[in-house]
């Protein structure tokens, strides 16, 4: 076994542009509001799309602008004059069980890291005595909260903190970015929504033109946020990340496999190439995750078949075994179990609805309502009129091997897994 660095990341999101492939489109959205926002006529964005889809990475790119943004721009084609895009940026990754407090808390902590002032040092100061510890039981763990009663006056204090931020540091910068990422974890829980739509409100009175918030999150969240507050729908854009098309898809493999010092870390071959892009149905993270195990199996720096083989069945049966099989179990049993299964051993990706039922013994008129349930629970999406697929491009390879084998995680001596795309099949 010899070991060699992986430059796939499966669990990490990108951090610089130089890794980061593809979202083209996107980009210019992003770099143009930015560009507004650095002018006094701010254009806030919501950055949204199902997990795995590349969201955080795509938002670290913000900071990539800050210090990169010639080569980005040239790389987009576009001109931007002289505008240096030197922002001051922000991030909070909230996660389950936090408050709104605590994620003010936390933006709030990292800006008094970078200011100097000692007027701006004593407003944050300030600001952050009103966070009181209390004591909660059993244990007597200490948990901070923020002393005041509304979300106006949390945004309030927030704001004048926010202005004394902007007042040092707007000699040497264009803006100030705030982000909030994973909100979605926290959409329901809290009043993220409330604090959002009022701190926009009072960003635009108090004259903080170049101070904008950016939340992240999936789809159905950021929905949720929006129909709480059809404000919120109003003031911020959304840009909407899709999965990525086949050229992207290479692009993020080949971009990624291309070291620093210009040479490739292994080849790959075509046909493994093209494997990985169908499987991964445009999702960066399978991507990353197919490929970071094909490259841990791989013995004679190609990435070929085989070792994707090797790298779907472990992912399969012991990486992401038991989010699949929780997958699975969420999405039903009885009818809806069997529309899954259905569609999973279908020879094609999009599964036409008149080929589910013939499959389980049913008219396509007694299906709505099943197919409706499956979308909301997340296991299935709709394409097209009366065209579906299973939401996630792993779970449909978890199915199959079950149906093979006849039981989770059991792979026969010597049996090999059949991927979903043979090259009979056109990969």
């Amino acid at each position: 076994m010899k070991l060699k660095k992986n430059p796939f990341r499966p669990d990490k999101p990108v951090l610089t542009f130089e890794q980061f492939a593809g979202r083209s489109n996107e980009l210019r959205v992003l770099v143009d509001s930015l560009y507004q926002i650095g002018h006094g006529n701010p254009m806030y964005k919501i950055v949204t799309g199902p997990r795995g889809i590349g969201k955080s990475s795509f938002v670290n790119q913000i900071q990539s602008l800050t210090t990169n943004h010639a080569d980005i721009l040239n790389e987009l084609n576009v001109d931007a004059g002289d505008f240096a895009f030197r922002f001051a940026v922000y991030k909070h990754i909230a996660a389950k069980g936090q408050t709104t407090e605590r994620i003010v808390l936390s933006l709030i902590r990292s800006m008094k890291n970078s200011i100097s002032k000692d007027g701006a040092l004593k407003i944050i100061d300030e600001f952050l005595e009103n966070w009181k510890p209390t004591f909660g039981l059993p244990g007597g763990v200490a948990k901070l909260e923020y002393t005041g009663h509304s979300n106006s006056e949390l945004s309030t204090d927030f704001i004048e903190a926010l202005n004394e931020v902007w007042t040092e540091l707007r000699a040497d910068k264009d803006g100030i970015i705030l982000v909030i990422d994973e909100v979605d974890t926290v959409a329901e829980d809290t009043d993220i929504a409330s604090f959002l739509k009022v701190t926009t409100e009072q960003l635009a009175q108090s004259g903080l033109q170049q101070v904008a918030l950016y939340p992240v999150g999936i789809t159905d969240a950021i929905e949720k946020l929006k129909s709480e507050h059809g404000s919120i729908g109003r003031v911020f854009e959304t840009i909407e990340l899709m999965p990525m098309p086949p050229d992207e898809c290479r692009e993020v493999i080949n971009k990624t496999l291309q070291s620093e010092e210009g040479s490739r870390y292994v080849e790959i071959t075509e046909s493994a190439l093209d494997q990985v892009v169908q499987i991964s149905e445009g999702f960066p993270a399978i991507i990353h995750q197919l490929c970071y195990h094909a490259f841990r199996f791989d013995v004679d720096d190609s990435l070929d078949d085989a070792d994707l083989t090797k790298a779907i069945r472990h992912v399969v049966t012991k990486v992401r075994r038991q989010e699949l099989d929780r997958s699975l179990q969420a999405a039903g049993s009885g009818v809806n179990r069997q529309i899954v299964q259905a569609m999973a051993m279908h020879d094609e990706l999009h599964v036409p609805l008149k080929d589910i039922a013939t499959t389980i013994g049913k008219t396509s008129s007694q299906m709505s309502s099943h197919m409706k349930a499956l979308q909301n629970r997340g296991a299935i999406d709709k394409i097209d009129r009366a065209l579906y697929k299973i939401a996630d491009p792993l779970l449909r390879l978890y199915i199959r091997q079950m149906e093979e084998f006849g039981r989770p995680g059991f792979w026969g001596d010597g049996r090999q897994l059949r991927l979903p795309f043979s090259q009979e099949e056109g990969a």
